[in-house]
């Protein structure tokens, strides 16, 4: 191991620098691509005895019938949970397994998921197809998603039981939206929650597995972990380290002008990057959505495909001893190196939680990502709007507004900027 951290070390020497052009667009949503997802658990090698050298890519089939990779199944961390009932938002250590028990259930054990989640996954292996063709070309993979995102969301949430028409599919929000929504689970310390959550309901069915010596057992012990690691997955994206998605969901009222500025520092976080390390003490910069498989992400692609294999060889652990040892992937968690308002290297915070005062704090000059100042004195309805003056507001965002019973004052204040909402609202 330390050999890769002085491996990181030098090419994060060569090979990192910050973006020049970043790019505001898009909705929030919860982490890396699907395609992203897909791609990091199909990375990881599954152990079935002791001289087993390591199986990727292979195929598990749910007790509903469904054959999926570990990566399907990390994918589907941003499509299988429970409406209402985020696993990170209980204190209650049992109750968090218990939603997450719940979660894989719904597509691993329902056999009404098995239409959908085929539909889904053919959709994202499509696009990995496209992006992996895209990178052999030496094409830019963000460019291309960029391109895709909206038509790809378009059919997502179709699929989850929303609107299809292009347009106005995002008026019927389907479950995948629903979701996004109140996604405190693949944000910060609340994704670590999630993640262990899954991680100890897997070590018990491995544990369970060993004592009973089954194969299956070990099988849907791997599926469980891989739901797991969508949340840990989601824990190395920029956007997610240091957004305080809960506090402002809480702090700001109404609760989705709180949710769309998490959007606007998630998106600015992911562009510019964020400087990282972790307890083996390796350093490095993280990038976030749409940037797995680019260049400039490769020490977090590094560090994180080493969190998923460590993931997964605790649960082997586990299942050849019957017991648990160690927690290896603790030591590979990524952590800001500048967090609130210390540092001077990485962009500002848009917002953080003073840890003395327990007061949202926000940048001063929200234009300005190296503004460091931040202020006490600001409302979330008018930073809201500022921020949407000067970078633009995405359309399934204008919807959130619309839904919402400031609709009115949205519409008043300039907030709802597409046309064809703003028709479809006064008439």
């Amino acid at each position: 191991m330390r050999l890769v951290n002085i491996f990181i070390t030098i090419i994060l020497s060569l090979s990192i620098t910050l973006l020049a052009c970043p790019s505001w667009s898009g909705p929030l949503y919860p982490s890396f691509e699907g395609s992203e997802h897909i791609a990091l658990g199909n990375s990881v090698k599954l152990f079935f005895s002791k001289n087993d050298p390591g199986q990727s890519n292979y195929v598990m089939t749910m007790p509903n019938g469904l054959k999926l990779s570990y990566g399907d199944i990390v994918s589907f961390g941003d499509f299988y949970e429970i409406e209402d009932q985020p696993i990170s938002q209980s204190s209650d250590p049992v109750e968090r397994r218990r939603r997450f028990v719940k979660a894989f259930q719904s597509f691993a054990n329902d056999l009404k998921a098995y239409n959908e989640a085929t539909q889904i996954l053919a959709l994202l292996h499509h696009e990995y197809q496209v992006i992996t063709d895209a990178i052999n070309r030496g094409e830019d993979p963000e460019k291309l998603y960029e391109k895709m995102a909206g038509d790809t969301n378009r059919q997502l949430n179709c699929i989850t039981g929303g609107g299809c028409e292009e347009g106005t599919w995002f008026l019927k929000p389907g479950r995948y939206l629903r979701l996004a929504n109140l996604d405190f689970d693949h944000f910060n310390d609340h994704a670590l929650l999630a993640y262990e959550a899954g991680h100890e309901v897997a070590i018990e069915q491995a544990i369970t597995a060993h004592h009973n010596r089954n194969i299956k057992q070990l099988e849907m012990a791997y599926a469980m972990n891989a739901l797991a690691c969508h949340f840990l997955s989601d824990r190395f994206a920029a956007g997610h380290i240091r957004t305080p998605r809960l506090e402002l969901f809480k702090g700001v009222s109404p609760n989705v002008t709180g949710s769309l500025l998490a959007g606007f520092m998630h998106r600015e976080e992911n562009a510019y990057g964020v400087h990282v390390h972790n307890a083996e003490g390796t350093h490095w910069l993280a990038y976030g959505d749409r940037a797995f498989f680019t260049n400039k992400n490769l020490m977090n692609r590094i560090v994180l495909q080493q969190a998923l294999q460590a993931s997964v060889n605790e649960i082997f652990a586990a299942y050849q001893q019957g017991f648990v040892a160690t927690h290896p992937v603790l030591d590979l968690i990524p952590y800001a190196d500048e967090i609130n308002g210390n540092g001077n290297t990485d962009i500002a915070p848009l917002f953080f939680l003073d840890p003395k005062t327990k007061k949202l704090m926000r940048r001063v000059i929200t234009a300005n990502v190296y503004d460091y100042h931040w202020t006490t004195k600001w409302w979330g309805w008018s930073t809201l709007i500022q921020l949407s003056r000067e970078r633009g507001i995405p359309t399934e965002e204008q919807v959130l507004l619309l839904q919402s019973k400031e609709k009115e004052q949205a519409i008043l204040d300039g907030l709802i900027l597409t046309k064809k909402l703003f028709s479809i609202n006064v008439n």
